[in-house]
């Protein structure tokens, strides 16, 4: 299955949720946020979204510094 995902072509097994797709990825999951087709989830609803065809991912990284 075929995503996008920080503006890149990214292609999956069908049936992924998000949270399935921050292990796969090895994304920190402490120190992100995503936008799931232009809106902003929840760590609580990764593991219940199932990802689809084309949807749009945008993850963003928190970076501390001083």
């Amino acid at each position: 299955m075929r995503l996008t995902v920080n503006g890149k072509e990214l292609f999956i097994s069908d049936g992924l949720s998000i949270a399935e797709l921050v292990v796969d990825q090895r994304f920190n999951p402490e120190v992100i946020v995503i936008e799931y087709n232009q809106k902003i989830v929840k760590k609580e609803e990764w593991q219940a979204i199932v990802l689809q065809p084309e949807d749009c991912l945008e993850v963003v990284t928190f970076v501390g510094g001083g």
